[in-house]
């Protein structure tokens, strides 16, 4: 996307592990085979959104284990959120879940995650793209959306919002992010959980199940006491829902992610209710997961807590945001750097 007098560049200097433009995903499209995408952990990217200002859901960075590096061209305004990578601007440390400045000629840099697996960098006005089906989602396995349709790699140049102007807002400290990982992940009985014995779902609700290496941004595969069906594991293909959990003929259950196909053709003996899969997209590799049986009631009165608290999750600040300096920039606008609770942030 060419850049313009409201846009700017960011030049990728190191790609990170896996760093894709996400947004909220293609709404509404399954029924023509296109697939959802969109961010793996919802709350972090919503959380980014608010704090940059976005009135609608913008294109961001998903950063998956190891963040990227670039520098930005002009002015922008972004916040990290999620996992932790270390962000920082210059070589200087910089804050997650606060919106921040970068100047024109400024590093970003970023590194492994210290918890959770998925950080994302938004931006105010977001980060631009060729939408696709009303959305600037990548869906990596069919090459659409994003900045050509891949992860990011090394010299790069995205086209993002140029802005400068910083909301005056915070995250609740009482906000904890999604990333307790002890806490069994609730799950609502699926549609054809009646196809698997009464063993089979007791052993599901009681069994240790881990997260294997082959799981991606399609599926979580998980390995434990395989579960017995009663009739098959083939049915008619049905829709599948991020959160579907099928059960292949080996026993072994497939947790159904953002990149999911649109519909699956194996049983499917629950769905993760929708506060639970942002805690799911954190978790790495290798960790044990429990599963705990909610009723559809229950879900339904669990998801209306967890808008609840969603919506005081980001708050005007009480203190005023001290300016460093001011100074006019090469285009006639006004360079802001600031001072929170004696820190500087570029």
């Amino acid at each position: 996307m060419a850049i313009g007098k409201e846009t700017t560049a960011w030049r990728i200097t190191m790609p990170g592990m896996l760093t894709t433009v996400q947004d909220a995903g293609r709404i509404g499209y399954q029924q023509y085979g296109m697939p959802v995408a969109g961010a793996m952990d919802g709350e972090s990217y919503r959380l980014g959104q608010r704090l940059v200002g976005n009135d609608t859901d913008m294109g961001a960075l998903e950063c998956t284990v190891m963040g990227p590096s670039f520098i930005s061209e002009g002015p922008a305004v972004i916040a990290f959120t999620g996992a932790d990578m270390s962000p920082a601007v210059n070589g200087t440390p910089v804050p997650m879940n606060t919106p921040l400045a970068v100047a024109p000629g400024d590093e970003v840099t970023t590194g492994f995650a210290s918890y959770g697996v998925r950080m994302y960098i938004a931006v105010r006005g977001g980060v631009r793209a060729t939408p696709v089906n009303g959305s600037v989602a990548t869906h990596g396995k069919s090459g659409i959306g994003g900045f050509k349709g891949r992860k990011l790699q090394k010299d790069d140049v995205l086209t993002v919002a140029r802005t400068v102007e910083v909301p005056q807002l915070h995250v609740d400290p009482d906000y904890e992010g999604p990333f307790n990982g002890t806490t069994p992940i609730r799950v609502v009985l699926g549609p054809q959980h009646e196809r698997f014995t009464k063993e089979a779902r007791h052993t599901f609700f009681t069994s240790p199940y881990l997260i294997t290496p082959t799981s991606d941004r399609m599926g979580y595969r998980l390995a434990g006491q395989a579960l017995t069906h009663t009739d098959g594991a083939d049915i008619i293909s049905d829709g599948a829902v991020f959160g579907s959990i099928q059960v292949p003929s080996d026993g072994q259950p497939i947790i159904l992610m953002a990149d999911r196909q649109t519909t699956g053709g194996y049983t499917k003996i629950g769905t993760v209710i929708t506060p639970d899969l942002p805690r799911l997209a954190q978790m790495p590799v290798e960790t044990t997961i429990h599963f705990t049986e909610v009723t559809v009631e229950e879900a339904q009165a669990l998801y209306r807590e967890y808008k609840e608290r969603e919506a005081s999750w980001v708050q005007t600040k009480e203190k005023a945001v001290s300016l460093l300096y001011s100074s006019v920039l090469p285009w006639g606008e006004t360079e802001k750097r600031l001072s929170i609770r004696n820190d500087s942030y570029v």
